[in-house]
């Protein structure tokens, strides 16, 4: 609960840099769709972000370092994970494992649903075959079975990246150990990070409902509705990401304290390493 209101607080510190780094954030995640016309180069483009998505998390992490601190923001913090010396590589190499982890998704997918299922999914998915039309006795048990390798992979993916990014960026530990540092920190406070986890989802179910029913409020305006209703969910999606960053950010610094900056206040105890 501590992390969460304070990882709120924290936007009180500096709101205009820390929301014009997060809508940088959002624009870089966006420059695949300007390849939609050509699959080929989105599917490139999307292979790149996620070998640098370490780097620009760990970006908007500093961020909010410099919030805490008391100095100003800038959106080209973004980029002190390639500015830093000693960190470019260490972080792409968690990007590396974040691209083997999706691979992997892929392989699993392959294996255990088979073309079929996935071609009955993807026509479920683009509207183009009604739920209600499809033998669920077919995909039930597969489906189980990929979901269930699904939630191992992300776990193992997320618990390793968690700590290990600000690790990498603040504190200058080798990628493979500060992903398995990251990992054990995880099973450690496992009851923290999931009620944070828990508060975090259901804000962002909340959101959503809020959003829902403004969007509906919205329609009877039209393109001015449809319009407003974009800027709305793009608001929604600042505060989702920077209050994630921010709540990263202090879970690190309760973790593992400040290894760079000893200007501000060491770490209360309370989260086991």
């Amino acid at each position: 609960m501590g992390w969460f209101r304070s990882a709120i607080g924290m936007i009180d510190k500096n709101p205009r840099g820390l929301l014009l780094t997060t809508l940088l954030f959002i624009l870089i995640w966006q420059l695949p769709n300007l390849f939609s016309a050509i699959p080929s180069l989105a599917g490139v483009a999307m292979l790149i972000l996620l070998l640098i998505s370490p780097v620009l998390w760990g970006g908007l992490m500093h961020a909010v370092f410099e919030a805490d601190a008391g100095r100003r923001v800038s959106p080209m913090q973004l980029f002190e994970g390639f500015r830093r010396p000693g960190v470019l590589l260490p972080l792409l190499l968690l990007g590396v494992l974040t691209v083997l982890a999706i691979l992997i998704l892929g392989y699993a997918a392959q294996s255990i649903l088979g073309p079929e299922n996935i071609a009955i999914l993807q026509k479920i998915a683009a509207q183009q075959l009604a739920p209600q039309d499809v033998p669920m006795e077919q995909l039930e048990t597969p489906l189980l079975h990929y979901l269930l390798a699904a939630a191992a992979v992300l776990f193992v993916l997320l618990a390793g990246l968690f700590f290990a990014v600000p690790r990498v960026l603040f504190d200058h530990r080798p990628a493979l150990t500060a992903f398995i540092e990251s990992f054990a920190a995880c099973a450690a406070n496992v009851l923290s990070l999931t009620v944070y986890g828990v508060l975090l989802t259901v804000a962002v179910f909340v959101l959503l409902l809020v959003l829902g029913v403004v969007t509906l409020l919205l329609g009877v305006l039209g393109k001015l509705g449809a319009a407003l209703g974009m800027l709305a969910y793009l608001g929604m999606l600042l505060l989702v990401l920077l209050v994630s960053a921010a709540g990263n950010y202090l879970a690190w610094r309760e973790a593992f304290g400040h290894a760079d900056d000893e200007t501000i206040s060491p770490p209360t105890a309370g989260i086991a390493v």
